[in-house]
């Protein structure tokens, strides 16, 4: 079954809310661009680079200089793929380049996405059980970094 919201709903607001990273900390999901010669890019994304700041709008922090960074700021757009609570989430996103932060701990290439719509897709007959997983190198220091990077999206 697929219905289409224009916002994140609390459940979705609490998954997106850059907090309790060590119950998130093995989810990944896939941010999709489109590249310069019209060809679908997928990046993974982790819970601790992005947020939502309101039921609209979401912040991501990617890796400087990326080919995902290039693609969104060509196009401004971007769509985010997630699993949540046994649905999957197509979340399309209208983007702004945010400026960098003088003093960053963990530099990054900033943006806001205004949510444009979400498809919640789910079966009756099956729960989704799992998307995109992975296990940490280096737990206490990804979560630490995650930390600061969700703390500057706030700003």
């Amino acid at each position: 079954m697929t219905s289409t919201i224009t916002e994140l709903n609390p459940k979705l607001m609490r998954w997106f809310d850059g907090q309790h990273l060590q119950d998130k900390k093995h989810e990944a999901m896939q941010l999709l661009t489109v590249s310069e010669d019209a060809w679908p890019h997928q990046a993974m994304i982790s819970v601790g680079e992005l947020v939502a700041i309101s039921p609209t709008i979401l912040r991501l922090a990617l890796w400087s200089g990326t080919q995902t960074s290039k693609n969104m700021e060509r196009t401004g757009k971007a769509t985010l793929i997630a699993i949540v609570d046994h649905q999957l989430l197509t979340i399309r996103l209208a983007l702004r380049t945010l400026p960098p932060i003088a003093e960053s701990v963990h530099p990054r290439d900033r943006y806001e996405g205004e949510i444009t719509s979400i498809r919640v897709d789910h079966a009756p007959y099956a729960d989704i059980t799992s998307g995109i997983t992975y296990q940490l190198k280096d737990e206490p220091g990804t979560l630490k970094r995650w930390e600061e990077t969700i703390a500057e999206l706030r700003f």
